[in-house]
């Protein structure tokens, strides 16, 4: 497996900008996959998410949260950040979150003490936390700039998310049923073709049943994903683009 770095000329979707950008191509110099990611990207509306979730949960003990292709986890960790904000308890239910993704390089830095960041970064944690940046994180020195710079996770983030290696077309069947939600965002272009991806959406149907929610992202549309999701009898979320409710499963009484 090799290196090299994003050639943006060639890639026809472009997030507004990205602090971790890494390509992966196999030995011929076939496009596998990128990681490509930034906190609080914005193809899920953060805030009307959580006031969803918050409300969607209210009687429910535990929620089950998995976030697939997590890259080095600026996602997960942006969701927690949310979380800790918006519940008294800090979203104690929710926790802790499971991130994987199928990159063992980036899963090893995600469970590290630093992640890469720049001033679009910190800005949207400022947005998003109501300034408290520096309770996440430590300020670099001598600030951010326009290039990534580690920065160092306070300790509270680091135990609130527990990382692994993972390929979601074989892991998925391991979530647990009732009251999950699955983060699956802006990979499924990657895999080989429409018979894989709609294996997949099958196998996220078949292993969801009470109370769940499947997350994507505004990339996966160029697969036709959401449509898939639809055909499967998943329903949109009403106002929260990207995000889905898995089918009702009606159990027969015998």
């Amino acid at each position: 497996m090799r290196i090299y770095p994003v050639n943006y000329q060639t890639n026809r979707y472009q997030p507004a900008f990205q602090s971790v950008a890494r390509t992966v191509r196999d030995e011929q110099g076939r496009l596998k996959y990128r990681n490509t990611t930034n906190f609080f990207r914005n193809d899920l509306d953060w805030q009307k998410f959580t006031d969803f979730i918050t409300e969607k949960y209210k009687m429910t003990d535990k929620v089950n949260v998995v976030c697939y292709a997590c890259s080095d986890g600026s996602e997960p960790l942006s969701l927690l950040m949310l979380m800790k904000e918006k519940f008294p308890d800090g979203g104690k239910k929710f926790l802790p979150i499971t991130a994987k993704d199928i990159d063992n390089t980036v899963i090893e830095f995600a469970k590290g003490d630093f992640i890469n960041m720049d001033f679009h970064d910190e800005t949207a944690i400022n947005k998003f936390t109501g300034g408290k940046f520096r309770k996440y994180f430590v300020p670099p020195v001598p600030g951010f700039d326009i290039d990534p710079v580690l920065v160092k996770k306070q300790p509270e983030l680091c135990k609130n998310i527990n990382y692994f290696v993972a390929d979601i077309t074989k892991d998925i069947l391991t979530v647990p049923r009732d009251n999950t939600i699955v983060f699956c965002k802006n990979f499924w272009p990657y895999l080989a073709d429409n018979q894989q991806r709609w294996k997949l959406v099958s196998n996220i149907k078949s292993r969801l049943r009470k109370n769940c929610l499947v997350v994507i992202g505004d990339y996966d549309r160029v697969s036709d994903t959401p449509l898939m999701f639809v055909k499967a009898g998943f329903r949109r979320v009403a106002n929260l683009a990207n995000v889905y409710a898995a089918p009702l499963v009606r159990h027969l009484i015998r």
